[in-house]
């Protein structure tokens, strides 16, 4: 039995060196897959404020091109304006329905 004891504790040894090393690679998996997601928040930070201005600029556009059809025709303007709000409205009763079934799936 005491010829044994000297290769359990090597095969002991040796097991905790490998699971040394796992945990060493699984840590550096972690903090390698921690900093990719950190970049995608990043990204995806960006592409909000850049979405953002877009819409901004947008907005602007269409008040300056309403504006300008107010003063050309009146009326057109007036019936353009009705529409786009039906449409915003439709738009937003459909993101509505779309969100209920989700919320319900």
């Amino acid at each position: 039995m005491a010829e044994i004891a000297p290769i359990i504790m090597m095969s002991q040894n040796s097991q905790a060196a490998k699971d040394r090393i796992m945990a060493e690679s699984d840590y550096h998996c972690k903090t390698k897959g921690e900093e990719e997601t950190r970049n995608i928040m990043e990204h995806l930070d960006h592409q909000d404020v850049v979405i953002m201005e877009i819409i901004k600029r947008m907005e602007a556009q269409h008040e300056e091109v309403m504006m300008h059809l107010a003063r050309l025709d009146p009326e057109m303007a007036r019936r353009l304006g009705m529409d786009i709000q039906e449409v915003s409205k439709e738009i937003v009763e459909e993101e509505a329905g779309s969100s209920n079934i989700a919320g319900n799936s």
